[in-house]
């Protein structure tokens, strides 16, 4: 009996870990400072040691106020019964974030964290693979079973407050001798590298995280927004059909028409499409670009949360009488066509589906079946397609696309060559041309009774590894051109009653452009009366058929 009660002691001995609550606090902030911060540090390291004269102490100091800044907010989780269920969720989320900045080079700020809750399960499974997996093993289930196996001592209330304001007040009197001597580096540093700030774990995506829940669940609804009350379409001499088709993570630097080395857009070029050069997204992620495309917000101004409450270019077309169609491959429209009717292309719908998400051809069937019954005389038909979305790029198109290889047939794409990475990207692209060009040939092949339009436009761009940046979804003051410089084309068919065809050849195509504009060359473009409607923002003011210039006493 007592060579059992023996051995049971010391089993619970030999697989417990026992220890004080500061000392659990202290630990805990210095694996979060030297493992999870490791982006941070290695930002401030490079930060530091780049500049013409920097002081070793100054850079000693960097990880010792990270330290102490973690070791308060740790404390602040000291409860005796929330401790350690708290820190399994955060330690949870904060290794998730740095695999994301690691490998990808993305910080969670308020777009991130949009983005990723609005992600889909496929998308998420997507960034599933081997190195996930060991990674997820070593730095979150490994740790994760320290914090099991760890006993947090608690002793008397009064004791333990003792202890915790000694452990605090060391750190804020370290905190300050620091500022006190090191305040004008900080600040320099600070100010000339503010993407830093951004990769601090877990101050960051807490503060995106709980900004984000207040925007979308903690606010009082707002009315929905009527902008325009009576919108009207111009009388239309003869039926017509506009098509906009939505790129996805398209990036305008991999497009032939941008004078790419390759020739990407070989499938849409017979068409003489007109391509604009110098077009900006709104945002770098789709949870901000689709419906900042659609609204009558500009990127400056623009708030996800108002875009969804009022009225977009979509909604008034369909008020002034538009029949409005939107036919998604993607995931979502982000709530652009709440209020409009919607086709979701899915495995079940289309044989393009053996992978899902369906491959961009999906969408040409339900795009036929709508144009063979017009049921009405302005018709206007969104497209959003999954195009170059990554990281699995080469989920993408079908095999006999794959035009330039050796590819990166994986979702792990740092560890692919920079050939083999652009290779399968710019299949992609090449895939989406393909797609758009059997639509502009659907288009083509209707009868000339019928009015033609299309435009084309990326949501945002991508990073291909350049300065060490994978994907999209970057903070837009920070993020390079790849992820905001889009493409956008458009087409009209010849002899157009809406568009003079001829004028599209005589734009600027080195104008600046962005999202912005797009609201407003829609309502040209759709034959769109609206008091809401600015000649100066619309791309093809200056191409307005000689019967359409009714909208000009709204201007």
């Amino acid at each position: 009996m007592v060579v059992t009660e023996f051995l049971r002691a010391g089993l619970k001995k030999r697989f417990y870990i026992t220890c004080s609550a500061n000392v659990f606090i202290i630990a805990l902030a210095s694996y979060y400072c030297l493992i999870i911060n490791i982006p941070f540090m290695q930002g401030a390291f490079t930060a530091i040691t780049t500049l013409p004269a920097f002081s070793w102490l100054f850079l000693l100091s960097v990880p010792l106020l990270l330290l102490c800044l973690l070791i308060i907010f740790f404390s602040l989780l000291s409860s005796r019964w929330l401790l350690k269920p708290v820190n399994y969720i955060l330690l949870l989320c904060s290794c998730l974030v740095l695999y994301g900045t690691l490998n990808y080079g993305v910080v969670f700020d308020y777009s991130m964290i949009q983005n990723t809750f609005e992600t889909d399960s496929q998308e998420a499974i997507s960034y599933l693979n081997p190195q996930f997996l060991l990674f997820f093993t070593l730095f979150t289930l490994l740790p994760l079973l320290i914090l099991v196996k760890t006993k947090v001592r608690f002793g008397p209330v009064s004791q333990e407050i003792l202890s915790r304001s000694k452990l605090l007040l060391g750190c804020f009197a370290l905190i300050a001798v620091i500022i006190l001597n090191f305040y004008a580096d900080y600040a320099a540093t600070g100010r000339n590298n503010q993407l830093l700030k951004k990769e601090l774990i877990p101050f960051q995506y807490l503060s995106s995280g709980y900004k984000y829940i207040r925007d979308q669940w903690l606010v009082t609804a707002e009315p929905f927004q009527i902008l325009d009350p009576t919108p009207t379409l111009i009388a239309p001499t003869q039926t017509q059909v506009t098509v906009i088709v939505v790129g996805e993570t398209a990036r305008a630097a991999n497009f032939a028409y941008q004078s790419y080395k390759r020739d990407t857009n070989r499938y849409t070029r017979p068409f003489n499409v007109t391509y604009l050069s110098n077009v900006a997204s709104c945002g770098t992620a789709t949870a901000v670009s689709v419906p900042c495309m659609f609204s009558l917000q500009q990127h400056e101004n623009f708030s996800r949360s108002e875009a969804d409450n009022q009225q977009n270019i979509l909604d008034i077309a369909q008020q002034a009488g538009a029949d409005v169609l939107w036919i998604d491959n993607n995931s979502g429209c982000k709530n652009a066509c709440n209020r409009i009717e919607t086709i979701t292309i899915t495995p079940d719908n289309s044989a393009l589906c053996t992978k899902e998400p369906c491959y961009d051809e999906a969408l040409l069937a339900p795009l036929k079946r709508k144009l063979a019954n017009l049921s009405q005389a302005n018709t206007v038909i969104v497209l959003h397609m999954m195009g170059s979305h990554g990281p699995t790029y080469f989920q993408r198109y079908p095999e006999q696309f794959k035009q330039f290889t050796p590819t990166c047939d994986r979702s792990d794409i740092q560890n692919c060559s920079s050939e083999q990475l652009v290779n399968t990207y710019d299949n992609t692209i090449a895939y989406s041309d393909y797609v758009n060009s059997q639509v502009l040939q659907q288009l083509a092949e209707l009868p000339d009774s019928i009015d033609k339009n299309f435009i084309y436009v990326s949501d945002h761009g991508e990073s291909l590894g350049e300065n060490g940046a994978y994907l999209h979804g970057f903070p837009y003051s920070f993020a390079p051109s790849e992820q905001t410089h889009v493409p956008l084309y458009m087409w009209a068919a010849k002899n157009n009653q809406r568009i003079n065809e001829s004028c599209l050849r005589t734009l600027d195509l080195q104008q600046a452009s962005s999202h912005d504009n797009i609201f407003h060359t829609l309502a040209n473009l759709i034959g769109l009366k609206s008091s809401r409607y600015e000649a100066s923002l619309d791309l093809l003011s200056t191409c307005k058929a000689n019967n359409n210039k009714a909208n000009t006493h709204h201007e």
